[in-house]
């Protein structure tokens, strides 16, 4: 907003929040916290630190793929249906109701199914899981710009879960909540490019303790700074 003006801003952005959280509690809607808890983590080992700094190099790859996915299903919708705004929504329609009805866990945004994912992920298996991730963006690409409204978080949130999940499949003696919940940190630190609020969404969202928040928010750290440098 500009330097005079920041601090006043930020109070007003704050005060704004919190009268909408109030509002939220009020109505006695469902809020997110806890969203994903996985144990705690009980110490900071030399090796989590460098998962976590992995992780945050992964998050960056994946966000950018994620850029890259958007900007050319972009492209391509403009240059396949350029005005025409019905067919170009039924054809997407189409797209995602085929891939759902032989992958149901993909429908919507993936709030509802992740939880069975998460409880047993080997049902699954890597493959699958990996599958899933890269499916969930490019629908989510399909459904932005063919014309279907929503938000990107919880689409995210799916993609980077499956993506932690296939990873501790791989390794097993890694606590899966840092492969988890440091790469959706990583990657909603470059998809919003607000660090601050990708750490506390994540930290609120997994009730992360002390250690957990400091993995999670160093593979924040990790994500940010390629963002900047590349």
């Amino acid at each position: 907003i500009g330097k005079k003006d920041s601090l006043t801003f930020l109070a007003w952005n704050l005060i704004a929040g919190v009268i909408g959280f109030f509002i939220f509690s009020l109505l006695g809607l469902h809020s997110f916290a806890g969203f994903l808890i996985f144990p705690p983590i009980p110490e900071i080992t030399l090796s989590y630190v460098l998962y976590a700094i992995a992780l945050g190099i992964l998050g960056a790859l994946v966000a950018l793929f994620m850029g890259i996915v958007m900007n050319g299903m972009g492209i391509a919708m403009e240059r396949a249906f350029s005005e025409k705004i019905i067919t170009r929504i039924l054809f997407a329609g189409v797209i995602i109701a085929g891939v759902c009805y032989f992958i149901p866990e993909l429908m919507f945004s993936g709030e509802t199914t992740i939880h069975s994912i998460v409880e047993n992920p080997a049902e699954f298996g890597i493959l699958m899981l990996l599958l899933m991730a890269i499916l969930k963006i490019i629908l989510l690409a399909l459904s932005f710009k063919s014309g279907f409204l929503g938000g990107p978080i919880f689409p995210t949130l799916f993609t980077c879960t499956m993506i932690g999940l296939a990873l501790s499949l791989v390794f097993p003696t890694v606590p899966v909540g840092i492969f988890v919940l440091c790469t959706m940190a990583a990657v909603v630190t470059l998809a919003l490019g607000a660090p601050l609020t990708a750490s506390l969404l994540v930290i609120v969202i997994g009730s992360s303790n002390p250690n957990m928040s400091a993995l999670l928010v160093l593979s924040s750290v990790v994500a940010l700074i390629l963002g900047i440098t590349v």
